[in-house]
């Protein structure tokens, strides 16, 4: 092969061929239906062919498929305006990326540059991108081995080793938090497992942020969008950020793009700093045709009850599997859950794959994050090949 693949081993790099998708399905070229309880990863959100999403980026290529990202036009200020109504967290401002991972690298930047400090908090499991700078604050696997910044970045502890922040109020301590910029947070992590942290802990970190003049960088990256039954993660716990990384679902996947919100304290900091940040797809006209679709479709109201009725059917069989003996423990919120399995075969994407399924395993976990457009009958489907594929 002429290409790489990611985030493995070349040479022992799992790889089924397809040749096509529609709905939540995915079409492999020896025929087989394969059922996509993944959104591809999470970005899939409203399927393979959502017609209001793909009618929109065609017509956007027939009008205007590009332009610099200096130009002023309406639709770019149509997407920031209702980017900004989606955060709900007060006046703000959006600077437009093409990945999550962009986004969280701006974030990082801006916050050390509104506050004058070089350090940023992140947690010990979670995951944050692929760029240099995301990959600092990353603490799995995939942040390690690289020349990056990590000695800027002071590690906590997860949510259940540490509930009441005593450790992490002695770790921000130590490090002096006159030097701490930020701390940059996943608000529900995706796949390093699905950790849904309670409410205390959550109003412990802003409380700590607001203690310290610290900045609160939430990425909503996986569980934005409607994926968690909110319109962003924030929202189930009340939080008034300085910075929302936004990607995947935000064009449904359809074209790369992704947006970070900063609050208008941070944003009014650059009306008299030069910004020193940019990209030459920055508000690509084809990413603000799709995520102007994905935002007139979150609020349809029949989206809305679909949404409502099959993620209630996605939670009683995550509750249902629990009696499984395969089975140690499950996480559920929304429309993406967590499956801690019991010692047993091993269970593969590969061996998933043979029983119908595009899903995520890490570790001795299975990931599901079906798209939010999954009907009742699908997902019946899809637990029907889980099952299946845990026996």
């Amino acid at each position: 092969m002429k290409f790489f693949w990611t985030w493995a081993r070349q040479k022992s790099a799992a790889h089924p061929e397809i040749s096509g998708s529609e709905g939540c399905w995915i079409r492999a070229t020896d025929g087989a239906q394969i059922l996509d309880a993944m959104s591809s990863n999470f970005q899939a959100a409203f399927g393979h062919s959502c017609a209001p999403v793909k009618t929109a980026i065609h017509r956007q290529i027939d009008e205007m498929p590009l332009a610099s990202p200096k130009h002023n036009f309406a639709l770019k200020r149509t997407v920031s305006e209702k980017l900004c109504a989606l955060v709900q967290s007060g006046p703000g401002r959006i600077f437009f990326t093409v990945s999550g991972a962009e986004s969280v690298e701006n974030a990082l930047k801006m916050a050390r540059q509104v506050t004058g400090r070089p350090l940023v908090v992140a947690r010990s499991k979670s995951y944050h991108g692929a760029t240099m700078g995301a990959m600092s604050v990353t603490g799995d696997w995939r942040g390690q081995g690289h020349f990056g910044v990590q000695a800027s970045t002071i590690r906590i502890p997860e949510p259940a080793d540490d509930p009441d922040l005593v450790a992490t109020r002695q770790i921000i301590a130590d490090a002096g938090p006159q030097n701490i910029a930020a701390m940059c947070l996943e608000t529900i992590s995706g796949m390093n497992g699905v950790i849904i942290p309670p409410m205390s802990w959550w109003q412990g970190i802003s409380a700590l942020c607001r203690e310290h003049g610290i900045l609160l960088i939430v990425d909503e990256v996986s569980c934005g969008f409607w994926r968690t039954g909110a319109p962003l993660a924030l929202h189930h716990y009340g939080l008034k950020p300085d910075f929302v990384c936004m990607a995947k679902a935000i064009s449904a996947g359809y074209v790369p793009f992704g947006a970070l919100w900063a609050s208008e304290t941070v944003a009014s900091y650059y009306d008299q700093q030069v910004l020193s940040a940019g990209l030459t797809a920055y508000a690509h006209p084809v990413g603000l045709a799709a995520t102007n679709a994905v935002l007139d479709l979150l609020k349809d109201g029949s989206f809305q009850s679909q949404l409502r009725n099959v993620s209630a059917r996605f939670g009683q069989l995550i509750n249902q599997l629990r009696a499984h003996h395969r089975v140690k423990t499950t996480r559920w919120i929304g429309m993406m859950a967590a499956i801690d399995l019991e010692p047993g075969p091993a269970i593969s994407q590969e061996s998933a794959w043979r029983h119908g399924l595009h899903i995520a395993i890490k570790d001795e976990t299975i990931i599901l994050a079906p798209p939010l457009v999954t009907d009742e009958a699908t997902m019946d489907e899809m637990f029907k090949r889980l099952r299946a594929l845990l026996e």
